[in-house]
């Protein structure tokens, strides 16, 4: 009955999407309170990312405990979550501790994000929709950082939300190639009634080894172009990092997701860090706590970054910990490694966040996470992005080179190797 109510308000939305969207936002920015969401849910400025298999229900909540001030869901599939009870069960577990909460979204059809929205209204304080996965799978289902580029569709996923839900829209994003793209499509979200914006400081081509430093200008241009609150998200390795990144960007708040993946405490200042195997263990009195969302692939997961460096000495726990398979397994390998790591200082063991940083030459005291490059220029020096215009260089060459050899072989030349070979003696000889 429910889902058959759900897709009967979304069929009864206006076929004429476009008049119906620009109506919308015209009626929406005349007299709307920016800050009205934001002010609701406490203005939160420690706000914990949306992390697909990561930032489950246990997870959110051990974050809290140490400061977050706003949790984010994984990133739940649309079409799935709209169309499978199971799915829904499987990995939403609404719990009255659990907010203030962000239920993230990806999609590229509004019908079908408004259905699975539909579901969620009710026990978030806002849905989240997703223009900020860069990752392989985003790019085949067409969602992500893959829609950048198609500012209508944006415009309507946005909309669709706006206009239908008891809720807030809001998204996250990652930037353009331009700054003038990137704050114009920015402009559209507000515009089409997001409520709160996340940046991330990167494109999708930042991403595995090719991640670099944020870029925290970017980020500052669009929170000094837009209405609505903005946070910041990359590059955010310490607390310390947080506020400079709030004092440098101006932004409402900031978002992280690896730093804090190691570090649940990430928000939370203190003289000294706290020690990570309590912290696993306090992360497994979460997961009995709060059933429904963790299954052993989460927890094994979790465990490996919070006792990633102490698994780097004692490798007969990491062992044990990929055999396992159960959640007591799990639990006596935690206290075990608490044991023998019992003379080990809270602040040497850390080091998962920057794992890949020695065999890339890099060191915490030399390496910065963030930068405050012009775009633009960024755009034009990144590494990344001049192997990118080589490659696109390379195939625009290629590509003239057919064309004129079509052109000649339409002509009648012989484009044999032997007739240049030919021609090239037969000029020689001539001279």
């Amino acid at each position: 009955m429910e889902s058959t109510l759900i897709q009967t308000q979304s069929q009864q939305i206006s076929t004429d999407t476009s008049t119906q969207f620009e109506n919308l936002s015209i009626n929406q920015n005349s007299e709307r309170d920016y800050y009205e969401f934001y002010r609701s849910i406490g203005s939160p400025k420690f706000i914990v990312a949306p992390m697909v298999d990561q930032s489950e229900l246990p997870y959110r909540m051990l974050t809290r405990k140490y400061k977050a001030q706003l949790c984010y869901t994984p990133m739940f599939h649309s079409r799935l979550f709209s169309e499978s009870e199971n799915y829904r069960k499987e990995f939403f577990t609404p719990h009255p501790e659990d907010r203030p909460l962000s239920v993230q979204f990806c999609a590229n059809d509004p019908n079908v994000l408004l259905r699975a929205a539909k579901y969620v209204e009710n026990d978030c304080d806002a849905v989240d929709i997703n223009f900020g996965c860069p990752q392989g799978i985003a790019r085949k289902g067409k969602y992500g950082s893959f829609l950048l580029e198609k500012t209508e569709l944006i415009r309507s996923l946005v909309t669709i939300l706006a206009q239908n839900l008891k809720i807030p829209v809001t998204c996250k994003m990652r930037c353009l190639y331009s700054e003038e793209d990137t704050l114009k499509l920015a402009q559209v979200m507000q515009d089409a009634g997001c409520s709160m914006l996340v940046v991330h400081g990167r494109t999708r081509e930042h991403n595995k080894q090719f991640v670099g430093p944020a870029n925290w200008y970017i980020i500052k241009r669009i929170k000094e172009t837009l209405k609505i609150p903005v946070i910041a998200n990359g590059g955010l390795g310490t607390y310390e990092d947080c506020i400079r990144c709030l004092e440098y960007t101006g932004c409402d708040g900031v978002m992280s997701s690896e730093s804090i993946l190691e570090y649940p405490a990430l928000f939370d200042p203190q003289p000294s860090l706290y020690n990570l195997d309590q912290i696993a263990l306090e992360y497994m009195d979460m997961v009995d706590k709060y059933p429904g969302e963790a299954d052993l692939k989460n927890v094994r997961s979790h465990l490996h970054k919070f006792l990633h460096s102490g698994f780097k000495e004692h490798t007969d726990l990491r062992e044990k910990l990929t055999l396992a398979k159960s959640q007591d397994e799990f639990r006596q390998i935690v206290k075990e490694m608490v044991e023998r790591r019992k003379d080990v200082k809270p602040e040497d063991k850390v080091g998962w966040y920057y794992r890949y940083w020695p065999s890339e030459g890099k060191s915490i005291e030399t390496t910065s996470t963030w930068q405050d490059t012009d775009w633009n220029l960024q755009m034009q020096i990144d590494p990344v992005f001049n192997k990118k215009n080589k490659k696109q260089e390379q195939k625009m060459r290629t590509t003239a080179e057919v064309k004129n050899e079509n052109i000649l072989l339409e002509g009648g030349i012989d484009m044999s190797l032997g007739s240049f070979l030919d021609g090239e003696n037969e000029g020689e000889s001539n001279e």
